[in-house]
C-alpha cells in the first residue's frame, strides 16, 4: 500500500472512474471521489472501502470545485495522484460522432468541446498547488492524469471522421502540454500526463464496439490497471507525455 498516500478522482461514477476507485482504495491510504451524480455517488459509496469519502461535484462548475479545494486544504490529506476521469464522447439521444462533415452539428460540438476540455484546466487551478504541496511532504512525484484519446493526436489522424471528438480531444492535449510547461516552473514536484486508456468496455464505447478487433476491447479494470502501471512509473521526466495503456507514448 501507498501509505499516507491520497488520491483525488474526478467522473468516479464512469465505467473507468469507478475501476480508479477500485484500484486506489486498494492501493492508497485514503481516496477521494467526486461525480456530478448523487444516485451514482450513493451506489458507488456502499461498494467503497472505509478509506473513501465521496462528493458531489459538477467539475465544470469552477465555485464547486474552489470550495472542494478549500475543504481538502484544511484537512491531513498528501494528495499523490489526481486523475480526470471525465470525457463525453455522445450525449445519449443525440447524434453519434460524425462520419462525413455533413453529420456536424455546431450544438454538439460546443458541448463536446465544453465537456471533454474546461475539465481539466478547471481542476489544475484549483487543485495542483494541493498536489505540489502533498508531492513535496511526501518526498514523491505528483501525478496529475487526465484522460485523453488517440483520436486526438494530430500526427496519427489516417481515419477522418469524429471532427467534434477530435477536435475536443486534440484541445486537451494542447492544454495538457501547455499545463506542464507551466508546472516545470511552478509545480515542480508535479508530472502532468495526458493517458489513452484503449477501447474499454463502459457506456461510452458501447455503440462502437462490433468493429473492435478481437482482443482490443478492454475491461475497465484491466485498462486502469496498465494506466496505473503507467502511472506507478512516471517521474518528473514524464511531464507533459501522452501515454497510451501499453506504455507507448503517442505523438501530439
Amino acid at each position: 500500500m501507498d501509505a499516507m498516500k491520497t488520491a483525488l478522482i474526478f467522473g468516479a461514477s464512469g465505467g473507468i472512474g469507478q475501476a480508479f476507485t477500485r484500484y486506489c482504495q486498494k492501493n492508497y491510504d485514503s481516496i477521494i471521489v467526486c461525480s456530478r451524480d448523487i444516485e451514482h455517488l450513493q451506489i458507488c459509496d456502499k461498494k467503497f472501502a472505509a478509506n473513501a469519502i465521496c462528493y458531489e461535484v459538477d467539475p465544470t462548475k469552477e465555485e464547486q470545485l474552489a470550495q472542494l479545494s478549500e475543504q481538502l486544504s484544511q484537512g491531513n490529506y498528501k494528495l499523490s495522484l489526481i486523475v480526470n476521469a471525465c470525457g463525453l464522447l455522445h450525449q445519449e439521444g443525440g447524434p453519434f460522432p460524425e462520419k462525413k462533415i455533413e453529420d456536424f452539428d455546431a450544438e454538439q460540438f460546443k458541448k463536446i468541446i465544453e465537456a471533454n476540455t474546461i475539465v481539466t484546466p478547471l481542476i489544475a487551478k484549483h487543485f495542483l498547488p494541493l498536489l505540489e504541496k502533498g508531492a513535496k511532504g511526501l518526498g514523491t512525484t505528483g501525478i496529475f492524469a487526465s484522460l485523453s484519446a488517440r483520436v486526438g493526436s494530430i500526427s496519427d489522424n489516417y481515419l477522418g471522421g469524429w471532427y467534434s471528438y477530435r477536435a475536443s480531444k486534440a484541445a486537451l492535449n494542447q492544454i495538457i502540454k501547455t499545463l506542464a510547461i507551466e508546472s516545470s516552473r511552478r509545480f515542480k514536484h508535479c508530472a502532468i500526463l495526458a493517458l489513452h486508456p484503449g477501447t474499454t468496455d463502459t457506456k461510452l464505447s458501447k455503440p462502437f464496439q462490433e468493429n473492435v478487433p478481437k482482443g482490443k476491447l478492454f475491461s475497465p479494470d484491466y485498462s486502469v490497471s496498465k494506466m496505473m502501471k503507467i502511472i506507478k512509473n512516471a517521474d518528473l521526466e514524464d511531464n507533459g507525455k501522452f501515454f497510451a495503456w501499453d506504455g507507448q507514448v503517442i505523438e501530439w
